[in-house]
């Protein structure tokens, strides 16, 4: 007896249909991964920042000072800035980095060994993941910056032109070892005790991005590199948040602004180890981060935006 071979296979229409329900289903489920990736991108961000300023507490403890946006002499030389090594260099044995910190010679070396700008190494084009916030995209190579390891975190050294303590000082100029009320500063040596607003009151660092059609030039972990393609940069390590300039907003259009990949706005560590997100583009939310940047305005803010 024939068996009908018809009835054990798909009609290409019945297969065009399975298909088309199969696309659908995907197309239905794609948005929820991706809801689901950046939700667990958010929380790695955001451990980041809390483990750096953990990394700061313990620097504190062991020296007696928060550290240095980025520590160089107290003069130019030769009428140029000198590099120096930043932030996320010091607190690399706070975070589990010493092996990398003692191969760089941090405590006994200038970065770049005089060179200005600094060239980068096999060492400071390490790749640290705690430097790196997952939901960009960028390389782990920055071309920005001398091609030095990129970091998507930039400390916040203070303010220009806050209402309270206006700066005489157009914004974007640099004068050496300026404090603009911020913890970290260049050469900056701020005790804990300096912080009168306190810890929970005052922001150290805020996310930053990469991205070559803006010109979004993210920061270094290692140091601020010098003199760099006509500019100080000191935005390797640092910037202001101004009050004067409206570019300078989260994910603002200019290239040391701070801003992040994260829908919406970023995130800021506080000096207390606590993180929060600041909406972009929010003149409000500017006005608060701006009191929240300097550690003695006096002035309690509210972040909860």
């Amino acid at each position: 007896m024939r068996r009908n071979r018809s009835r054990l296979a798909f009609t290409l229409i019945e297969l065009l249909v399975v298909i088309a329900i199969i696309a659908t289903l995907i197309g239905l489920l794609l948005p929820a991964v991706q809801k689901v990736r950046e939700a667990a991108n958010r929380t790695r961000c955001q451990n980041n920042l809390h483990q750096m300023v953990i990394g700061m507490h313990n620097y504190e403890v062991a020296n007696g000072l928060w550290p240095p946006a980025y520590r160089n002499a107290d003069t130019p030389q030769n009428g140029q800035i000198r590099p120096g090594w930043g932030w996320g260099a010091y607190i690399l044995p706070f975070i589990e980095q010493a092996g990398l910190y003692n191969n760089l010679n941090v405590d006994f070396s200038v970065f770049g060994n005089g060179a200005n700008p600094v060239p980068p190494t096999a060492l400071t084009q390490s790749v640290l993941k705690m430097y790196r916030c997952p939901s960009d995209p960028a390389p782990d190579i920055n071309s920005f910056r001398n091609d030095h390891g990129l970091s998507n975190y930039r400390a916040v050294r203070g303010t220009y032109g806050n209402p309270g303590q206006p700066s005489p000082i157009p914004p974007y100029a640099f004068i050496t070892n300026e404090d603009l009320g911020g913890v970290l500063n260049q050469n900056s040596k701020i005790r804990m005790a300096d912080i009168s607003d306190g810890t929970s009151n005052q922001i150290a660092v805020g996310e930053c991005i990469f991205d070559t059609p803006s010109a979004k030039w993210a920061a270094l972990w290692s140091g601020m590199i010098g003199i760099y393609q006509g500019g100080i940069m000191i935005s390797c390590v640092m910037w202001h948040i101004d009050e004067r300039q409206d570019n300078v907003t989260i994910n603002g259009a200019a290239p040391q602004a701070f801003g992040s990949r994260h829908t919406g706005g970023a995130y800021f560590a506080f000096c207390d180890g606590s993180v929060r997100f600041f909406k972009e583009q929010n003149q409000s939310v500017m006005q608060v981060l701006r009191f929240l940047a300097r550690r003695n305005d006096g002035t309690v803010a509210n972040p909860d935006f």
